[in-house]
């Protein structure tokens, strides 16, 4: 797999992020949660339905370490890559998986200043994502 370098890296505010998350541990139990949130979502858990959502989470933290510049690479799939298997994604899903993000980082006591820092970065992917009509 190509090492992905399109991925916006020692960004200050991306950095300040993962120091004040305190690390890689405390990401990945953020991780972890989340995509359990988001596998029991009424609205979007089927993405999940059968995935392993231990390694999703464990190739969605090697992409954020990379942006937040823990990591000196990633290996692995763009965003627009790594989501074209799954059924469309629409708008209103990009947005409950939002909401569903944010109450898992208000839940791990992660400052709304650190939040808005970590949806504003997931947000530069949404055009890349989500399937337009």
């Amino acid at each position: 797999m190509p090492i992905v370098n399109e991925i916006p890296i020692n960004r200050a505010d991306l950095a300040r992020l993962y120091k004040n998350l305190g690390g890689e541990e405390r990401l990945t139990q953020i991780l972890e949660a989340f995509y359990q949130r988001m596998a029991g979502d009424v609205l979007i858990g089927f993405f999940f339905a059968g995935k392993d959502l231990t390694l999703i989470a464990l190739k969605q933290k090697q992409f954020l370490m990379r942006a937040m510049g823990a990591a000196p690479s990633y290996l692995g799939k763009p965003p627009a890559q790594a989501h074209t298997e799954l059924a469309p994604i629409l708008p209103g899903h990009f947005d409950r998986r939002t909401q569903i993000l944010k109450e898992t980082l208000r839940s791990h006591q992660v400052s709304e200043a650190d939040i808005e820092t970590w949806i504003g970065f997931e947000a530069t992917f949404r055009s890349t994502i989500e399937k337009r009509d």
